[in-house]
């Protein structure tokens, strides 16, 4: 698995969901997204976006996609994310 942390700089939170939800969904399914998780900081217009990918491959397929800055800006991305390739090295219970 590979996995990575996008920093995303947005206008509204809720329009981000909306949008991260439906067509951003679709569009990280179509290159083989294992799930995503968005975390929202106390910094308005700030989320950290973590997308789990099958392999690097599938994440650079998304990236290189040209359908997918148009989903972002709809979802009121204000910039392209910034993003960074994570390793899991332990998963703990509580």
């Amino acid at each position: 698995m590979y996995t990575t942390l996008a920093e995303v700089r947005i206008e509204d939170l809720a329009r981000f969901i909306s949008i991260f939800a439906t067509a951003g969904a679709k569009m990280r399914a179509r290159h083989g997204s294992l799930g995503a998780s968005v975390l929202a900081t106390a910094e308005p217009g700030r989320v950290f976006v973590l997308i789990d990918w099958p392999s690097e491959a599938a994440f650079a397929a998304f990236r290189a996609d040209p359908e997918v800055p148009g989903t972002m800006a709809s979802g009121g991305a204000l910039a392209p994310p910034i993003f960074t390739a994570l390793e899991r090295v332990a998963t703990l219970p509580s």
